[in-house]
């Protein structure tokens, strides 16, 4: 009751911040009543466990599941209290912002806490419906033996069929593919090797249970111990599927370089719902022959919907690769601090890698240069306006990502910055975007040069709450395949027309360069072929 009354108290406060947007309030009301409701359910599914526990107590007596589950139910009531506190964060924030609470700081505030509150009240109600159904399981175990001790002889003959062979040779190859990875792959492979021995232990130590439980005499204990027994052969069974996919999934990712460019932003209305969308250019370049540096470029873009926390934390990056995973690694271990696009694939100054090097400009100072085969990724980074990289600038790029930083191409205090939304060169690349058309730039000295200079709007209509955004062409493009060969490329991108003549323009959705066999494919118009034939 003193609940009850503490989350109607809560739900007047909530009204009386009329300066919170609509569609905020909507949703701390939603996520509040999610809660209560949780509250409930976390009660029944504890005395639902109590009550199994209390039972059939020569079942459960001396397992480990007997002090297990209630320590599980314990850590979710602390994630529901956690929930709890972020609740009251809210009200409290709402309530002391006053009339400037719907300024975007107390936004941004506010969304941060619902997600902490709805995060940890979704981890407690899963964590209890859990040991729930293990306690079900259980009871079920003892009830159906016949049932489950059929089960248990199709498992273990269905590991002792099981071969490893075929992902022993994707892994291993791998393996030699990345060194630096090969210790972790072997570790894995080695995991998915041992799993079916575990489970054949227990399966012979269960040899007098079985027994015992098919002539009907099965104590407790016994039925314990089978379904111990019975859980350890599940989960072999498991890993031969679907870990074995997962290996072969984390073997294949060290084969991609990948960068998400994030192109555009766009916030509309569903129904009741506020719904936070990006629009993200995926630009891979997988490695075919990696002893050979043999590469293949295609980009794909597509529309995804993120947490509001995630749209917040990247309206200063348009432009901006919020995520970069080079190749040899995981894409668990992309790096998710916005960077300017390309960046990564450069290298040190004075050196040269795969993708090109670095060579005099026309002022005395370093620039970079991409090899003719990695041309096409030049113009997915940077399009039609790509400006010459100096190695001062790359040296900013750098000293920001020794500290974790993003880098916007502010070379001097006192200067504009090149990239992310406020920048110059995201400025010329990125008019017509939606979020610019909705008032995105509305603080930049993009939307202050536009009104003054007197010029007409982008013609991209504005978009508007609720509206789907249209398919993009550049869907599922691949680009040609190359290796690093010694010869120097031609340099690109210097200043002057002679560049802009030479800097291509993108291929046709699904044109492939490059690839071995067949007549050479004809350029695409104003610019050069990419990759060479094999």
């Amino acid at each position: 009751m003193h609940r009850n009354i503490t989350i109607v108290l809560a739900a007047l406060a909530l009204a009386g911040c009329s300066s919170l947007p609509s569609s905020l309030r909507d949703e701390i009301a939603k996520e509040n009543d999610k809660l209560e409701q949780a509250r409930k359910d976390f009660t029944r599914a504890e005395t639902t466990v109590k009550e199994d526990l209390a039972k059939v107590p020569d079942l459960f007596n001396g397992t480990a599941v007997a002090t297990e589950w209630p320590a599980r139910l314990a850590v979710a009531k602390s994630k529901l209290d956690r929930a709890e506190a972020a609740r009251k964060n809210v009200e409290q924030v709402s309530k002391s912002s006053g009339p400037e609470s719907s300024g975007k700081e107390a936004i941004v505030r506010i969304e941060s806490l619902l997600a902490d509150q709805h995060r940890n009240r979704q981890a407690a109600l899963d964590e209890s419906a859990t040991v729930v159904g293990e306690a079900n399981r259980w009871l079920d175990f003892q009830r159906n033996l016949p049932f489950h001790l059929t089960k248990m002889t199709e498992a273990h003959q269905k590991l002792a069929a099981a071969d490893v062979t075929p992902l022993a040779q994707i892994v291993e190859k791998a393996a030699r593919d990345w060194p630096a990875k090969k210790n972790d792959l072997d570790s894995r492979l080695n995991a998915l090797r041992s799993a079916p021995e575990r489970a054949e232990t227990q399966w012979q130590a269960t040899n007098e249970a079985r027994a015992a439980a098919t002539a009907g005499k099965a104590t407790g204990p016994q039925i314990a111990a089978l379904i111990t027994a019975d859980n350890a052969l599940n989960e072999a069974v498991s890993a031969s599927s679907t870990k074995a996919e997962e290996l072969k999934a984390l073997s294949g990712q060290l084969y991609d370089s990948w960068d998400k460019i994030l192109e555009d932003l766009e916030a509309s209305e569903s129904g009741q719902d506020r719904i936070w969308r990006e629009k993200l250019k995926t630009v891979k370049t997988h490695f075919v022959d990696v002893p050979l540096k043999k590469t293949e470029v295609s980009s794909d873009t597509n529309w995804v919907d993120v947490p509001a926390t995630a749209y917040r934390a990247n309206e200063n990056n348009l432009g901006m690769a919020i995520a970069h995973k080079p190749e040899g690694l995981y894409d668990s271990e992309a790096t998710t601090v916005a960077q300017p696009a390309g960046y990564a694939y450069m290298a040190p100054p004075g050196e040269r890698n795969h993708y090109g090097y670095w060579s005099a400009g026309p002022s005395g100072s370093s620039v970079w240069t991409w090899l003719p085969q990695y041309l096409i990724m030049r113009e997915l980074f940077w399009g039609r306006n790509y400006q010459p990289i100096y190695v001062t600038q790359y040296n900013g790029y750098q000293t920001a990502v020794r500290s974790g930083q993003s880098w916007y191409g502010t070379e001097t205090p006192q200067s504009a910055p090149k990239y992310g939304t406020h920048g110059t060169f995201t400025q010329q690349n990125y008019s017509t975007s939606r979020y610019v058309q909705s008032g995105g730039y509305k603080n930049s000295s993009f939307s202050s040069r536009q009104s003054g200079s007197g010029s007409s709007s982008p013609s991209a209509t504005p978009s508007r709450p609720g509206s789907s955004p249209e398919a993009s062409p550049d869907t599922g493009r691949r680009f040609g395949k190359s290796n690093d060969t010694p010869e120097v490329g031609k340099r690109f991108g210097s200043p002057g027309s002679e560049d802009r003549r030479a800097a291509p323009s993108a291929p046709p959705s699904g044109r492939r360069f490059g690839s071995p066999g067949g007549s050479s494919p004809r350029p695409p118009s104003g610019g050069r072929p990419f990759g060479r034939r094999r």
